[in-house]
């Protein structure tokens, strides 16, 4: 009988260590911009960019606008890299859930932290003074740097409609916000001024 309960003992003594070890499952899922489509139905295709699986941006590899979307047990970030023939600009910016369901996610940003390119590019149209994040010298920033050393803000709603586990930018929508409209500029004002489709897939 002493040693029946010394085996389960034991057993148990093996089944905690065993859980403890085990790491945790994280509840964080990244998205990314994986492909854009015109109104004509060609779509080109993308894949991130990742060292180490630390996701990153290069400023010009490729040379077009990526997007990121990071859920964090509901907190929301948006990540953005858009080209322009004057400059390049990476950010990211905090994002408030105003609908996320089956159906829908609506985020709301307003603070954007500029992490590569010119800080006055944004009101005066060319760069000089530069966003100095920890890589900004090698044209390279990586997602979990969270520099926030050269804010800027902009309201911007924006929608995603949901389809087989994919998040699809709703550009009629986004290009009706009251700031997007009078300044002709936002975080995904390019894509869809040209009428192009922004599909996002989990990569993480």
């Amino acid at each position: 009988m002493i040693r029946v309960f010394f085996l389960f003992l034991i057993s148990l003594m093996y089944a905690v260590t065993t859980e403890a070890g085990q790491p945790k499952s994280s509840n964080t899922k990244l998205y990314f911009s994986y492909q854009i489509c015109k109104n004509s139905g060609k779509c080109k295709h993308f894949i991130p960019t990742k060292k180490v699986n630390n996701y990153l941006f290069k400023r010009l590899d490729p040379a077009r606008d990526e997007f990121y979307i990071k859920d964090n047990n509901g907190n929301f970030t948006l990540y953005y890299k858009n080209i322009y023939s004057e400059d390049v600009q990476v950010g990211w910016a905090e994002a408030k859930v105003d609908k996320n369901n089956n159906n829908e996610l609506s985020l709301n940003i307003d603070k954007i932290n500029l992490a590569l390119g010119g800080i006055d590019f944004i009101k005066n149209g060319y760069a000089t003074k530069q966003a100095e994040s920890k890589n900004f010298k090698l044209g390279i920033y990586y997602l979990a740097d969270n520099y926030t050393g050269a804010p800027y803000y902009q309201k911007q709603k924006i929608v995603f409609k949901k389809n087989a586990g994919d998040l699809i930018l709703e550009c009629n929508s986004y290009l009706n916000n009251p700031s997007v409209k009078d300044e002709s500029y936002g975080v995904f004002y390019g894509v869809c001024s040209e009428g192009e489709k922004v599909y996002f897939k989990q990569v993480n």
